[in-house]
């Protein structure tokens, strides 16, 4: 009989980790390479640079021009990113036959975003929880009503 392997992706925008459940066991258990974390610096350290400045049409006043996007948004974008990558590889090897995605909603709708159809249609469940900073048992413990069969 062959052994469904299930993939839980348990993220948010600075880290995220891989479960694997079977069908076979109780609980999951980490994939080797399926931990990642991401630092996060203060702003400080992303935007080194001044604020532009603009000069107001009437009078000598002059104010900061405000950055168009947040840097700290760009990084956990670029983050998830590297993770959906990272579930393609795996996806085209065959390593799993299911994924469950765990994750904030603005990390889920970066993910979704990310994911080739491939991958979609091998999406068993998408929950919007932040799980990332629970233990591996909480998070089984609390997800297991949509485990597959």
């Amino acid at each position: 009989m062959k052994q469904n392997r299930t993939w839980i992706v348990v993220a948010d925008g600075a880290q995220a980790r891989i479960l694997l459940y079977t069908s076979r066991q109780k609980g999951v258990q980490q994939v080797s390479d399926g931990h990642f974390h991401e630092p996060h610096p203060p702003t400080h350290e992303l935007m080194t640079d001044r604020q532009p400045r603009v000069q107001e049409s009437v009078g000598a006043a002059r104010h900061a021009v405000e950055p168009r996007t947040d840097p700290h948004e760009q990084r956990e974008a670029q983050f998830l990113t590297r993770i959906a990558a990272h579930l393609e590889c795996a996806e085209q090897k065959g390593e799993f036959e299911h994924v469950i995605v765990v994750a904030p909603a603005t990390a889920l709708g970066i993910l979704r975003k990310e994911f080739s159809p491939a991958l979609k249609k091998l999406v068993f469940a998408e929950i919007t929880h932040d799980y990332a900073h629970q233990s591996n048992d909480y998070v089984y413990h609390h997800i297991k009503e949509y485990l597959p069969l």
